[in-house]
């Protein structure tokens, strides 16, 4: 019986299942390879407006490509690298800040929690959906030990 799944296999700390091409060496192909085809390809392309053709249209196509490859390239060349895209997460805090115990708050009823409105605190279930008195909704919201 054939076997349906292939074995992952790591060359260069790269899984053949996420990159197949990692096998044969073609991932992560390097910056300077490209930019060095690409400005190779340019150089070709306006090479070729040299010839013997006798109408514009051709020029005009060719510079356009060209032009599109120069752009592309320069994007290419000045792109962020990883290392320098800066992002807003939950871990970029201030110096010096202490994050709250938010499952001793809940439960305790303290902290942001005792700011709650009486909608609030029935959404989070900290007092009776319809107390019969006072009393019992002090001890609803009241946590259970």
């Amino acid at each position: 019986m054939a076997q349906t799944h292939q074995k992952e296999e790591f060359y260069n700390g790269v899984s053949t299942l996420d990159e197949p091409s990692a096998k044969w060496g073609w991932h992560d192909l390097g910056k300077g390879a490209m930019q060095k085809a690409g400005w190779v390809s340019v150089l070709f392309i306006f090479g070729m407006l040299i010839g013997n053709h006798h109408g514009r249209v051709e020029d005009l196509w060719l510079i356009s490509i060209g032009v599109v490859l120069i752009i592309g390239l320069l994007l290419h060349a000045f792109a962020p690298r990883g290392h320098q895209v800066h992002t807003v997460t939950a871990r970029n805090k201030p110096q010096g800040h202490v994050e709250p115990n938010w499952c001793a708050d809940q439960a305790a009823g303290t902290g942001v929690y005792a700011e709650l409105t009486d909608r609030q605190a029935r959404a989070w279930n900290r007092i009776a959906a319809h107390p019969a008195n006072e009393a019992e909704a002090i001890t609803a919201a009241e946590p259970k030990a």
